[in-house]
């Protein structure tokens, strides 16, 4: 279904099986299912439930229901309500559903009728035994609406890193606060779920189908990885069974993305990177997409136009791949060979709602129809750290740039210290993050806006986090931090911003996630020109589980390494075995050097004092060691964001949730397409990140 469909075909399309259930909410009425507590139980609901997507008169429901007792049937009998009150005393909605083992047992319902901007309580009855949870949701204002809107954002909850306190922490707020000040929606960017084993060692997850799981291959930092349906299957109920997890989707509506972890860790189209080089994985990527679109409650097909933009999103399609390597790629970079399109084509997820008068979400998928990353892995391991981080800036710009750099004229190598390297993107197109179709349709999307503020869902950074390794050594090439975000994206970045800038659209902001860090700061039209003018803003939010980056990199640089100095610092006096600093914080804010200063004197001022004042200069707050959530508020005239820092999450916190360790908090004032973006330095409460104490 392309998304053409008037309401009216929508809910007869659906209603004749296409794929998920539609409910029309109705007059009030008395309850009529029957809730059977004399007998003992058939049946629970181990997932909880959940609701998402919320438009102005309708939103997606959502559980699963399982037998506590041997093998569920075929079908189940489910019974869904929905009410205006917690007690379900006046039903607005009730309808009999059935749960089916081709679907995981899973339910997903689109109820529509609803009022605008109002709370609704829901819950499932399955065969008379009743769900434990009361699910909460709530409708969007309508377009015209002038009020604030409030949402939090999150990403990147490996369930091995860490306990979920960040979610108990942001309900126990959110339920303190005023009704007028409670949260309107949930943002997730991605990482819902990790493919392989060894992200942490907080907790393990259990019962992994044997038959699935590969063993040993592929990965040296993984022993097992999702392989099947039920790999994948498997992984949603164990991240989903997490009390604070279950609690969160309760109460609020989730819009929800995706990024690498729901398929495979760096990945492009149906590509999985484990190994170099690449391997083609179409069965997997169809798994991994079914397995999402039962588990994420998404309004997808029959989504009407957004201020006459037609929705091109659409629900999951099953279809038989195989794993074929990927050829005769197009004049973009998508391979059009048959098993990749009919992967990829089996569910689409961008898409775009609307919140009153001054927020817009658009939400892109960074990861289905992307190029493969400019520099080849066995390339990429030659000159940087990795085969996608810590890659020299220059070689980046000449591979992504294929075969359009230097006016068309890219070189047939590339110097690199006392080598040279092939150039293998010559004859390439320039890199591609979105693709050619979603590219089209966010550019429509940003341009035919009426909201006052264009909230972008993007699950990889665009934000640069560059490495000015040439400041403390001469042979040394500045360097991008990964390939894997934005970065090694730069000609459609640049696309992107300067079509901001030329339409004059105003108040675009990311919401982004991926990098195990909270950090924010602005969006240039072009990071490299000699005067770069900032278009957008970024605020990108650290993982809720997920190590942190500085944590990654610590653990991966020997102390002896010359690098150490630039990610860690270890503070005179320190007791043997402490824990290191995050000197990463000064090597992005302020540049290699001053880490160096850092690590030889040991004092803070003569290392600020060695700042190199080209370095990010775009970014406004970073702090590395960090796990969290984001809290956001949008005005008509302002925007107020707070990145939340939690401690390690190695101890579950219970109801308590997790304890804060600083929050930052930032106010962007909005402006006029056009005008230059401007974003102070956060204000930090708690202790702020090292070395950058308050």
């Amino acid at each position: 279904m392309s998304g053409m469909f008037d309401r009216r075909e929508f809910l007869a399309a659906f209603l004749q099986g296409a794929g998920c259930f539609a409910v029309a909410a109705g007059l009030p009425q008395v309850a009529r299912a029957q809730i059977r507590g004399a007998r003992a139980a058939q049946y629970h609901f181990p997932q909880g439930l959940a609701s998402g997507d919320p438009s102005p008169d309708s939103v997606v429901l959502w559980t699963r229901v399982e037998a506590l007792a041997g093998a569920a049937p075929t079908s189940v009998p489910v019974t869904l309500q929905v009410s205006a009150s917690p007690d379900f005393t006046v039903v607005v909605a009730e309808q009999q559903l059935t749960a089916r083992a081709d679907a995981d047992h899973t339910v997903r319902v689109v109820i529509t009728g609803l009022a605008a901007d109002t709370i609704y309580f829901y819950r499932f009855i399955a065969d008379g035994d009743l769900i434990d949870l009361v699910g909460r949701t709530r409708t969007a204002p309508t377009p015209g609406t002038d009020r604030a809107v409030k949402l939090a954002f999150a990403s990147c909850q490996s369930y091995e890193g860490g306990f979920y306190g960040a979610w108990r922490l942001l309900l126990n707020e959110d339920v303190a606060k005023p009704p007028a000040e409670q949260l309107d929606f949930v943002v997730h960017l991605g990482d819902f779920v990790y493919e392989a084993l060894g992200y942490g060692t907080a907790r393990k997850i259990e019962g992994l189908p044997s038959g699935g799981m590969a063993t040993g291959e592929g990965t040296d930092w993984a022993d097992r990885y999702a392989v099947t349906l039920d790999d994948y299957r498997h992984l949603y109920k164990t991240y989903l069974a997490d009390p604070d997890l279950r609690a969160a989707r309760a109460r609020w509506p989730f819009v929800v993305t995706w990024d690498d972890h729901e398929f495979t860790d760096d990945c492009w189209q149906t590509v999985q990177t484990y190994n170099e080089p690449p391997a083609p994985a179409q069965e997997r990527r169809v798994a991994a997409n079914q397995a999402w679109f039962e588990y994420v409650p998404a309004f997808l097909s029959g989504r009407a136009a957004t201020n006459g933009v037609t929705s091109l999103a659409h629900d999951f399609a099953a279809t038989t791949v195989t794993n074929t390597p990927l050829a005769d790629f197009d004049e973009h970079g998508f391979s059009r060979e048959a098993n990749n399109v009919d992967a990829v084509a089996s569910l689409t997820i961008f898409r775009t709602m609307q919140w009153g008068k001054h927020v817009q979400l658009v939400v892109c998928d960074n990861r289905s129809y992307r190029t493969r990353h400019c520099i080849p892995g066995e390339v990429a391991k030659a000159v940087g750290g990795g085969a996608r981080y810590v890659l020299p800036l220059e070689i980046v710009r000449i591979f992504d740039a294929g075969r359009a750099w230097n006016n068309g004229n890219p070189p047939e190598s590339i110097p690199f210290g006392d080598t040279s390297l092939p150039n293998s993107q010559r004859n390439a197109p320039p890199g591609s993050m979105l693709g050619a179709v979603q590219k089209e349709w966010w550019k429509q999307v940003m341009q035919h806006s009426t909201a006052t503020w264009k909230l972008w869902a993007n699950s990889v950074p665009a934000l640069p986090l560059r490495l000015d390794l040439g400041s403390v050594d001469p042979k040394a090439s500045n360097a991008v931090f990964t390939i894997d975000s934005w970065d090694g994206y730069l000609t459609e970045r640049n696309e992107l911003m300067q079509f901001i800038a030329s339409e004059r659209i105003g108040n675009v902001v990311s919401l982004t996630g991926d990098h195990h860090a909270n950090f924010a700061g602005l969006i240039a039209d072009d990071f490299d020109a000699g005067t770069p003018v900032y278009v957008a803003a970024e605020y990108a939010v650290a993982g809720i589980a997920s190590q942190s980056v500085f944590r990654a990199f610590a653990g991966a640089v020997k102390d002896d390494n010359p690098l150490a100095p630039i990610v860690k610092h270890s503070a005179k006096g320190a007791p043997p075995g402490a824990d290191p600093l995050p000197a990463l914080n000064l090597t992005l804010m302020h540049g290699a050097k001053s880490s160096a200063v850092l690590a030889e004197t040991g004092d803070f001022r003569q290392a600020e004092a060695a700042r190199n004042p080209a370095q990010n200069p775009h970014l406004r707050y970073v702090d590395t060691h960090a796990q969290g959530i984001a809290r956001m508020t949008v005005h008509a005239d302002r925007l107020e964001c707070e990145l939340i820092t939690v401690e390690e999450p190695l101890i579950d916190r219970g109801l308590a949730g997790a304890r804060v360790l600083r929050r930052a908090r930032f106010v962007q004032q909005a402006a006029p397409g056009g005008a230059p973006v401007q974003l102070a330095e956060a204000q930090v409460e708690g202790t702020g990140p090292y070395p950058f104490r308050t």
